[in-house]
């Protein structure tokens, strides 16, 4: 019986773990025995209590408080120089049984698994742990992540697809991510339209929200190197997104009014917008959760008043330019203490993504843990008849 769903992406951050996120939400209510959650691959690491485990699977425990084997729900860690090593080597050997055997734990201890790919389809083939193959090897369905658009989206669609069908791999359905909201009335038809047309269900299509889509201030701060002048940072959760002070100081002002809560990246060369915002703070104005100063430190008298006006200071050596560069071409994660974030992402998925939709069509493949709605022997009968036999998938 199929308890598990593959969640793949056309590439890298294309709101895989977005959408697994608001699923497991959804699904905890509807399926018997719960939801988990396994990341075969994972390439970015975090360390709890000793030991490294998949930033994804961390995220999504501490975010939804499920309670899994962080480690087991990781069972490969691609560290720098892995793929090289195992090419050479062929360490670390059995990877595929291992994935396997972690996989068959969590499918008995839980109703269904959210299965998260890595990347692009083909990710991980250089250790034999490629999506399309993972997917395979496991038995279970593909749930496919676009990009919005129109002609990138479909084109994205079709290499994927081509990957996965040369696997065996069932193709459940797509979610499309990120239409822009000016965009949606016209796109969204297209893509139903064009998807209808081959019988590849569309599970949902998500807005672009830019309140999320932007990194949180310790994020930021994080990525271009910035550590604090002095002992006060900025509160968790506290903003997000940032404003990059190239414009005069009355511009600069005026962008910070205008969208209050990001933080302001500033050149050490530009003394004149630091003392704007401290003015602006003193007099009950506008002022940005945070002050990052780029390329070099501001003297101690700006430091101290920022200090005494309650301006959270950070200071990087990179250069404004490359800083704002930096921030500007990533995607970031969402932490796990940007609560407001995760339950609008919640909120989102379990609105736009027809969670019914998708158990409905795995049952038709051989079936989730639903929870039955039907009582007695009709109800018995309905669903004894609705079942279809599991689809064959090829060995790995």
């Amino acid at each position: 019986m199929i308890r598990g769903v593959f969640i793949a992406g056309s590439g890298k951050d294309a709101g895989k773990t977005t959408l697994c996120l608001g699923l497991a939400k959804a699904f905890a209510a509807r399926v018997d025995g719960g939801v988990s959650f396994f990341k075969p691959l994972g390439q970015k690491t975090t360390v709890v209590d000793g030991e490294s485990v998949g930033q994804d699977s961390w995220f999504i425990a501490k975010a939804l408080g499920l309670s899994f084997s962080q480690k087991e729900s990781t069972p490969m860690l691609a560290s720098r120089g892995a793929a090289e090593r195992y090419v050479r080597t062929g360490e670390p050997r059995g990877m595929p049984s291992a994935v396997k055997r972690s996989f068959a734990d969590f499918q008995r201890n839980s109703g269904i698994v959210l299965v998260e790919g890595t990347g692009h389809p083909g990710v991980g083939s250089v250790f034999d742990l490629g999506n399309a193959r993972v997917a395979s090897m496991l038995g279970i369905p593909v749930i496919l992540v676009l990009d919005g658009g129109v002609g990138s989206t479909i084109d994205s669609f079709c290499l994927c697809q081509a990957l996965f069908n040369n696997h065996g791999v069932p193709l459940l359905g797509v979610v499309i991510n990120r239409v822009l909201p000016a965009k949606m009335e016209a796109v969204a038809p297209v893509l139903r339209l064009w998807f209808s047309g081959r019988g590849i269900p569309v599970f949902g299509i998500l807005p672009f929200e830019e309140r999320i889509a932007r990194p949180s201030i310790a994020t930021i701060t994080r990525e271009i190197g910035a550590a604090p002048l002095f002992g006060s940072v900025a509160s968790p959760g506290g903003g997000s997104g940032f404003i990059v002070a190239f414009d005069s100081s009355e511009e600069v002002l005026k962008k910070m009014e205008a969208e209050a809560g990001k933080a302001l990246l500033v050149s050490h060369t530009r003394p004149d917008v630091l003392d704007a915002v401290i003015v602006s703070r003193l007099s009950g104005g506008a002022c940005p959760p945070a002050v990052v100063v780029c390329g070099g430190s501001p003297d101690h008298r700006r430091q101290a008043a920022c200090g005494a006006a309650g301006i959270p200071l950070y200071f990087t050596e990179n250069s404004l330019e490359g800083s704002a560069l930096k921030l500007s071409r990533n995607l970031f994660k969402i932490e796990p203490d940007e609560g407001e974030k995760i339950a609008s992402i919640i909120q989102m998925v379990t609105r736009e993504v027809e969670a019914e939709s998708i158990l409905r069509a795995l049952e038709d493949l051989g079936g989730s843990s639903r929870r039955p709605s039907g009582r007695g022997i009709l109800g018995f009968l309905k669903r004894l008849f609705r079942r279809k036999p599991a689809p064959s998938f090829p060995e790995s």
